[in-house]
C-alpha cells in the first residue's frame, strides 16, 4: 500500500462521498452564475441550484467527517471545519432568502457560498503557481487559513464594492452642487 493510501484509508469510505459530492457542487455553481441560464431557463437554474445546495450539504459534513479520520494537526482539523461551516451558513441563508421570496438577497448568499467550495482547489493549486509554499511544511496550512478569509470577505467587498463607490461619487456630486458656508 503506498504512503498515500495509508494516509487516507481511515477515510476511504467517507472521503469518495465528500469528494463526489464537492466536485459536483463546484461544477453546478459554475452554471448558477449565468444570467442567460436563469432567464430562459428559470426551471432548469432552480433544479440545478437545489443540487447545489443538496451537494453541499452532504460534502460539508462529511468533510468535518474525513478531517478528524484522516492524521493531522488540530489546526488543520479547524481550518476543514470552519470552511465546511462557512459553507454550509452561506448556503443556508441563499435558500432562505429564496423560499422566502428575496431573489436579491438569494443571490448574493450564493455568491458568498461558491469561495468556500473554492477553498480546496485554490489551496492545492496555489503551490503549483508558488513553489516556494512546498518549501516549508507549515506554509500549506496558512494558505488555506487564508483562502477561508478570503472566501468569508471578499465576495462582501466585491457585491459591496459597486455601492460603496456610488456614495463617494453622489458626495462629491452633492458637495459641488451645495453651496459653501464660511463660518468665521
Amino acid at each position: 500500500m503506498s504512503p498515500i493510501a495509508r494516509h487516507y484509508a481511515p477515510a476511504k469510505w467517507f472521503l469518495p462521498v465528500h469528494a463526489v459530492f464537492g466536485i459536483l457542487a463546484m461544477g453546478l455553481a459554475a452554471f448558477q452564475f449565468s444570467n442567460r441560464l436563469r432567464a430562459r431557463y428559470l426551471r432548469m437554474h432552480r433544479l440545478l441550484g437545489y443540487a447545489y445546495v443538496t451537494s453541499v450539504f452532504i460534502s460539508a459534513p462529511f468533510a468535518v467527517v474525513v478531517a478528524f479520520k484522516i492524521p493531522k494537526p488540530f489546526s488543520v482539523i479547524a481550518a476543514n471545519c470552519m470552511q465546511s461551516l462557512g459553507w454550509i451558513v452561506s448556503t443556508s441563508i441563499a435558500l432562505y432568502c429564496v423560499r422566502s421570496g428575496n431573489i436579491a438577497l438569494h443571490r448574493r448568499w450564493m455568491i458568498r457560498s461558491y469561495p468556500f467550495a473554492m477553498v480546496f482547489t485554490v489551496g492545492r493549486a496555489l503551490p503549483l503557481f508558488v513553489p516556494a509554499i512546498l518549501l516549508n511544511p507549515g506554509a500549506g496550512e496558512a494558505v488555506f487559513w487564508i483562502a477561508i478569509a478570503l472566501a468569508a470577505f471578499l465576495p462582501s467587498l466585491f457585491l459591496d464594492w459597486p455601492a460603496m463607490n456610488l456614495r463617494s461619487v453622489t458626495r462629491e456630486g452633492t458637495a459641488a452642487r451645495s453651496p459653501t458656508i464660511l463660518v468665521p
